[in-house]
Formats: structure tokens, sequence, C-alpha cells
């Protein structure tokens, strides 16, 4: 695994076949975006060891949907992944909170969307039959957290809400984050921000519209690594052992970076220093 990838992927990214598909995405903001690229991956000795190609096409499938990949801006990031069975480091590609929130944005179509935490009492009225909801935060009774949501409307009116309890939420990490489980990791430290942002792509996953391009495209490439070329790119997620064909369990492996003056500093994710004797991956 090499210790420090930037010459080559330098090299890389000044192809003209590289340059020019950048340019086909991003027109004028093309050369910014590539500059960016090679920064974010300079503030991360994460990233250094990771796969150029596969920073490469992370970086391209941010380019496609418009999304910058500075973590601390919280639409997208670059995150490095240690696949220990292909002994090798990759990058994914990983949608942040606040950028579903702009793809949805965008497109026109949601007159709102929303992602909360719930206080005691704020839950008004809950029907699981019908599926609807009402919150009122003007009747909390206390800064107790009892569950999280994330709700949207159309312009169609086409509305859905997606609501989860602390309870669930809890349940939920527990089942796909291995170092929840063992009382570490982000699920454990960062609790509120990762049942959030899961109540939120749950949301958009089941009952966003798939016929909006932008939406289903981010859909399939949230939290994959790829492999081909910059003009055949393939979607392949290697935080899951499982059949990656099973939509249900892509849909809820949870990934999450941590972030610190720009540069991507969760080492649970790259070095088998953090990594509890016994484990195979590191989820969260």
């Amino acid at each position: 695994m090499a210790t420090n990838n930037l010459p080559a992927l330098k090299s890389a990214l000044n192809t003209e076949s590289v340059k020019n598909k950048f340019n086909e995405m991003l027109g004028k903001k093309s050369a910014g975006f590539i500059t960016s690229i090679t920064a974010v991956v300079q503030n991360s000795d994460l990233l250094q060891k990771a796969e150029v190609n596969s920073i490469i096409l992370a970086a391209a499938q941010a380019a496609s949907l418009d999304l910058p990949i500075n973590p601390n801006l919280g639409f997208s990031a670059i995150i490095p992944f240690s696949d220990k069975k292909n002994n090798r480091c990759v990058a994914q590609f990983q949608i942040m909170r606040d950028g579903w929130v702009d793809l949805c944005l965008r497109t026109g179509q949601f007159e709102y969307i929303a992602n909360e935490i719930v206080y005691e009492g704020e839950l008004v009225e809950k029907n699981r039959f019908t599926d609807t909801y009402v919150f009122d935060e003007t009747k909390r009774k206390s800064n107790k957290i009892i569950g999280y949501m994330a709700s949207f409307k159309l312009v169609n009116g086409y509305r859905k809400t997606v609501y989860m309890t602390v309870e669930e939420a809890k349940a939920h990490g527990k089942q796909y984050s291995q170092t929840f489980k063992k009382g570490y990791g982000l699920w454990a430290d960062n609790f509120n921000a990762m049942a959030l942002k899961t109540t939120l792509k749950m949301l958009l996953k089941k009952f966003a519209p798939k016929s909006i391009e932008s939406i289903a495209k981010a859909i399939e490439s949230d939290q994959a690594s790829f492999t081909g070329d910059i003009d055949n790119v393939q979607p392949i997620y290697v935080d899951n052992s499982k059949d990656n064909n099973n939509e249900d369990v892509v849909e809820y492996v949870e990934v999450e970076a941590v972030v610190e003056n720009g540069e991507v500093i969760d080492t649970n994710l790259i070095s088998s220093d953090n990594v509890k004797k016994g484990d195979d991956k590191v989820e969260f």
C-alpha cells in the first residue's frame, strides 16, 4: 500500500482525458474543482494511502452532482476505507447531510425538507396506519430527546415523513455498526448527528421520486467506491461484506467522516491501530 500518492494523483489529474471529463461536467468550475481534489488529499494522511484511481472516480461522482468535496462545507466528502480483504485502501464518495438537502431543493420539486431532533412533548400526533405525524415545538415539555424526524413536501402536494424513536435509532446503529456494538465510533460519540442523518437518508431513499435523475444517481453513488475509468464508472460497496445486490443491505450501512480543520481525521476508517482484535472491518 502506497504511503503517499500525491505525485501520482497530480500526474493523473493533469492528463487530458481527466481534465476534459471534469470540464464536461463542471465547465468553468472544473479547474477549481480539480485543485480541490489535490487539496483534500493533501490535508489527509489517510487519503494519501488510497488508490489514485478510486480518488479520481469518487471525485468525479461529486462533480457529476455538482457537490463540493471540502468536508468542512458539509455537502460531500471523499473518505478513505481500508479494504483488508484485498489489502488495499480505496476512496469512497459520501454525501453529507447538507448535500442531500441541497440536491433536493435544487430540483425545484421540493417545497420544503426538514430534518430535526424531536423533544418530549413535540410529537403531538402519530398514526402509523395513515403514516401521519404532527410535530409542534411549542408543546415541548423538556429537553429530553425522544426521537428524530425527516420530512419533505413536493410542490405537487405529495409529502412523506420518517420518524425514529431514540430506541429505534439505537437499535439501527447497533445492527449496522460494529463499532457501536462495542461502545466506540461515531454512533457512540456523535449519536444525534448519526441518527438525524439516518432518518434523512431513509426518507429520501424510500420516498423521494426516483424519476429525478440527480436523486437516483445520488442514491446509487453515496457511500460507494468506484472501479473502471473516468468514462466508464461502476460503483462497488467495499464497506459491506454482504451481498451488494441487496438494496436493504446497501441502504443502511452507515459510514461517516470526522473532520477537523479541513482534514478527515477518523483513523478508525483506515488504521488497524484503532481496530479491536477480531474486527474484519469498521462501520459507522
